[in-house]
């Protein structure tokens, strides 16, 4: 009974979908993209919103959905606890450090059923999907679930389309009958959220794909992305002021030097050359305090490719609406 009224509310969520949603959908893999998930699942996401498990859930319309749901036992309403039930949720109470929930989740599993898993926590209102906890990974192990990553842009609204970008699947298998120390979860965890965040990248790099650029010899503002020619390539930064321009690596990334995000002065950015300055129409740009603080909370940062995570494509994840 649960099931039929999941379903007629997914249903009547297919409304969302056509005014709200619009969800274009990329694979980091095209020769293996799928809209069916074959088996059980652990799905991550990052989350922002109260709709972000929705707009997965309509993705993957012909599974059925459940997700891991913290504390609301604390809620004083039963509605509230009934409505998050109807919905899927697998509830753990914290506050006693109950595993029951992964018995519950084994059930599940075994009707060959998905669980979603937020690891990042609550809400999270960064620029990048902040650091996981590492839960998940042993209730994959556990349960002998694959676990799939999917971005979300959060891009909901009647004039926008939300974007997700869904990668490989990650299993985890081979470390059924170990003993995993903390350091081995945590270096586990780490090279999946490494897999992820290389996902969010790739996803902004396909939205920044349809945007024509213009380049001038003109002085740059504050929040300009600004370019030098360094021979056969360009190399890009973040101009915030005369003393600091962010850039992602050097204009000569030389073997075995450490490439990390750091900040320049415009003369040493420049050396003897004379910066162009892109031009774009507002509606594509964030705001100049947005750009300072999200091109500065870069710092320090590496991960660099020179393919898919180089100078250009960090210039466009810090400055542009995407």
């Amino acid at each position: 009974m649960i099931t039929v009224i999941y379903y007629i509310h997914l249903i009547l969520a297919l409304f969302l979908q056509i005014f709200l949603f619009k969800t274009k959908i990329y694979h980091e893999d095209d020769s293996r993209q799928n809209k069916r998930i074959k088996g059980s699942s652990i799905i991550i996401t990052n989350h922002r919103w109260f709709l972000d498990g929705l707009v997965i859930a309509l993705v993957f319309f012909l599974k059925r959905l459940h997700f891991i749901a913290t504390d609301f036992y604390k809620y004083k309403y039963k509605i509230v606890k009934l409505i998050v039930h109807i919905a899927g949720g697998i509830f753990v109470d914290s506050e006693v450090n109950s595993i029951d929930f992964i018995e519950k989740s084994r059930k599940i599993t075994a009707k060959g059923r998905s669980i979603m898993i937020f690891p990042e926590g609550d809400f999270k209102h960064t620029y990048e999907p902040s650091k996981f906890s590492a839960g998940y990974i042993m209730l994959a192990i556990r349960l002998g679930a694959k676990i799939i990553p999917i971005v979300n842009d959060f891009s909901y609204g009647l004039f926008k389309r939300v974007h997700l970008m869904i990668g490989n699947s990650i299993d985890l298998s081979g470390y059924a009958n170990t003993e995993l120390t903390k350091e081995k979860i945590k270096e586990i965890n780490e090279e999946i959220y490494g897999k992820y965040l290389m996902l969010f990248y790739e996803l902004k790099k396909k939205k920044a794909e349809n945007i024509i650029y213009k380049y001038e010899f003109i002085s740059p503002k504050p929040g300009n992305v600004i370019r030098i020619d360094a021979g056969s390539y360009y190399h890009y930064g973040v101009f915030l002021n005369a003393n600091e321009v962010i850039q992602f690596g050097y204009p000569v990334n030389r073997p075995g030097e450490n490439i990390v995000v750091n900040s320049v002065s415009l003369n040493e950015f420049c050396g003897n050359k004379i910066p162009e300055v892109r031009t774009l129409k507002k509606r594509f740009i964030r705001n100049i305090d947005d750009i300072e603080r999200y091109a500065k909370s870069c710092l320090g940062q590496g991960r660099y490719n020179i393919i898919s995570n180089n100078c250009f494509d960090f210039a466009n994840r810090v400055t542009l609406n995407i």
